[in-house]
């Protein structure tokens, strides 16, 4: 829910500033973006300005579920009133008067309206609930979810694809990498599952089964630490590590830090390094000047946790 909120906010600041430079591209993207939102919330509507001779004052139409919708910028009381009487009054459907309405205001909040938007009980519009802004909107999703927890699951995954939040700026370029590189670790192309548990063990990893590199491991450890030691908290707090990125991180380093453990005959440091040197280059390709020492304190935080190089359970 928290994702969900971060990105329909981000979204109505971008509609509204658009608008405020009369910008009108993304209202037009608007619709077909919440037609597929709210289809996700058991509706099965299409966008009424395929044929705008036939579907005037909507944009959106659910023919299965009678219901109509307006997406709008504005929340003014005129626009809605205009918006109910030619939905209702349109002669060329008769069948409307059997519907419901929505507006939905995809920039501004919704007023306290003290209009009566049914003039005098002729149409069938409650603005309380008819009239949905984006903070009714989100509560109508956690609603769902309440019944269903796999919609907020598929709604917040809908999100993720299709807006982009903007990533903070940093001039710290130790976090720009491990920033970059749990975006290359999180992304579903990298998903690895496995089945089976593993073995979390940072003490027997690193005293036992790794004894013969022990002093190696926590001398490089201490020395990254001095220097990186508030990269990492600072990193997950700005990402935003929800369970679903880290369970795709986890998977992920867990195959590929021991299919380099297996090919470097289980030598960790030159299985280390194979790693270090692996997302150096994935970085760089992408455009990133990374910082390998940053790369290397990440890769050695979760060897000392239980992501990497950790024991499968059969």
């Amino acid at each position: 829910m928290n994702n969900i909120q971060h990105r329909l906010a981000y979204l109505k600041s971008r509609v509204e500033i658009a608008g405020s430079l009369n910008l009108t591209d993304i209202h037009i993207y608007a619709e077909d973006f919440y037609q597929a939102l709210f289809n996700l919330l058991d509706n099965s509507y299409i966008n009424g300005n395929i044929d705008k001779q036939n579907y005037a004052f909507i944009d959106l139409i659910d023919v299965t579920n009678k219901s109509a919708m307006q997406i709008t910028a504005r929340n003014d009381n005129k626009k809605i009133t205009d918006t109910i009487v030619g939905f209702f009054e349109n002669s060329e459907h008769p069948e409307y008067k059997d519907y419901s309405l929505k507006v939905l205001l995809i920039s501004k909040r919704a007023k306290d309206y003290s209009t009566d938007f049914t003039i005098k009980g002729k149409y069938n519009f409650n603005h309380k609930e008819d009239v949905i802004d984006i903070e009714r909107l989100t509560a109508i999703i956690k609603d769902h979810g309440r019944k269903d927890v796999t919609k907020i699951v598929d709604i917040s995954k809908f999100l993720d694809s299709e807006i982009d939040l903007p990533r903070p700026k940093t001039e710290s370029n130790e976090v720009e990498t491990i920033m970059s590189l749990l975006e290359y670790l999180s992304d579903d192309e990298n998903y690895k599952e496995f089945d089976g548990n593993y073995i979390c063990d940072p003490e027997q990893k690193i005293n036992s089964r790794f004894k013969d590199y022990a002093d190696d491991f926590k001398e490089e450890f201490t020395d990254l630490l001095a220097i990186y030691c508030n990269t990492i908290p600072e990193v997950k707090r700005t990402f935003g590590l929800d369970g679903v990125r880290a369970e795709k991180i986890s998977y992920f380093l867990k195959f590929i830090s021991n299919r380099y453990l297996k090919e470097t005959n289980d030598k960790p440091l030159d299985a280390l390094d194979k790693l270090t040197d692996y997302f150096e280059d994935k970085l760089n390709s992408n455009g990133i000047r990374a910082d390998i020492g940053a790369i290397r304190f990440y890769l050695m935080d979760e060897l000392i946790g239980c992501n990497i190089f950790s024991i499968k359970i059969e």
